[in-house]
């Protein structure tokens, strides 16, 4: 295959685990077929802000939260200067992007953008992110593929319907992470998408686990609780987990905790989490991409999102790898138990698949 310039685009800049970490292994991944591979440093002020070290409370009822979180400042910011340390580290990137019309004014070099994984055709978000991550830039000979993209929602709103359709219409190649947006695609153009993985899923245990970055916990064996959002049920489901389990509870959380757990971690780094991963004899977690994470290492877990619509694109994914009874909204309580003989296999053939269609786009 002749070498490319490849540049792509994703959610880099949030100080979020799974969203920093499917952009490195996407990037890491596109290497294999071409040396000069970018992610484009869209880095806009909108797109920083989403993270703040400290949110002002919009009402006085939020006001003791606020105050309580203002004592975690400290470990927050060694947190968020481990994410900036290993986008600095491991991202090779364009020039930075402060707005969609520096992008247009100056689009990077490429014979081919690819649009990343994450919720990057999400209709809700602000005009100018929907026209960057859609690849509304650059020259019209420039190839376009979307890998693994997400809408965040089952159906379009009436209102983005033509501007999402115009936008896909640029592609020419489409592969999507949901069913949802299979159907999606279906109904607007006239393109057959492909149902791909997450691009986590791109590299395999081996290489994760040589990633990590040690994170000492003890030596005492641990579940892991990955929280991202922190519901009471959520809450409640892990602590569960863990005691009939009898296992010290780890939670990494940027959260304030109302309840006692063994070890609370707030300052964990990308390649951390990663380490934490691969020593627990268990997890549980609210996250899409910390279910990713347990089936990447073959972890036995529970999903303890009760919320049908924030779980949806988890359980989605599970239902695939076929290990859908590890959801509480599925009656899932920590005593389900994943067989890896089966659901590695069918992760297997799903990887194939996905690594297919990225042969296939580039050629």
């Amino acid at each position: 295959m002749k070498e490319k310039r490849i540049r792509m685009i994703t959610f880099h800049t949030p100080k979020n685990y799974g969203a920093v970490l499917q952009a490195y292994s996407l990037m890491t991944f596109l290497k294999q077929y071409s040396p000069d591979v970018k992610v484009i440093d869209f880095n806009t002020p909108h797109l920083r802000s989403i993270y703040p070290l400290n949110s002002k409370p919009a009402r006085m009822k939020a006001v003791p939260h606020y105050l309580l979180n203002l004592l975690l400042t400290g470990q927050k910011k060694r947190k968020y200067a481990k994410f900036e340390r290993f986008i600095a580290r491991r991202f090779d990137l364009t020039r930075r992007y402060e707005s969609l019309e520096e992008l247009r004014a100056d689009p990077p070099e490429a014979d081919c953008y690819v649009t990343g994984s994450d919720q990057v055709f999400n209709p809700n978000r602000i005009a100018e992110e929907r026209e960057a991550f859609c690849l509304n830039f650059g020259g019209e000979e420039i190839k376009r593929i979307a890998y693994a993209a997400s809408f965040g929602v089952k159906a379009i709103p009436e209102e983005k319907r033509q501007e999402t359709a115009a936008a896909l219409a640029g592609f020419q190649s489409i592969s999507v992470r949901e069913k949802s947006g299979v159907s999606i695609v279906q109904a607007l153009t006239n393109k057959e998408p492909v149902e791909t993985l997450d691009p986590v899923f791109l590299e395999d245990k081996a290489f994760w686990s040589e990633a990590a970055v040690p994170r000492p916990v003890g030596s005492e064996p641990y579940m892991l609780y990955y929280r991202l959002m922190g519901g009471k049920e959520s809450d409640e489901a892990a602590r569960r987990a863990s005691k009939k389990r009898e296992l010290r509870l780890v939670v990494v959380t940027d959260g304030f905790l109302t309840w006692r757990a063994d070890t609370v971690l707030r300052d964990v780094g990308p390649l951390e989490l990663l380490d934490l991963y691969k020593n627990a004899e268990y997890v549980a977690t609210d996250s899409f991409h910390g279910v990713a994470f347990s089936l990447v290492f073959e972890k036995q877990f529970l999903f303890t999102d009760h919320n049908p619509k924030l779980a949806e694109r988890a359980v989605n994914l599970m239902e695939r790898a076929g290990c859908a009874q590890c959801a509480c909204l599925n009656g899932g309580t920590g005593d389900e138990h994943v067989d890896y003989t089966e659901v590695s296999a069918t992760i297997g053939a799903l990887v194939e698949r996905s690594k297919q269609f990225i042969e296939e786009a580039l050629a």
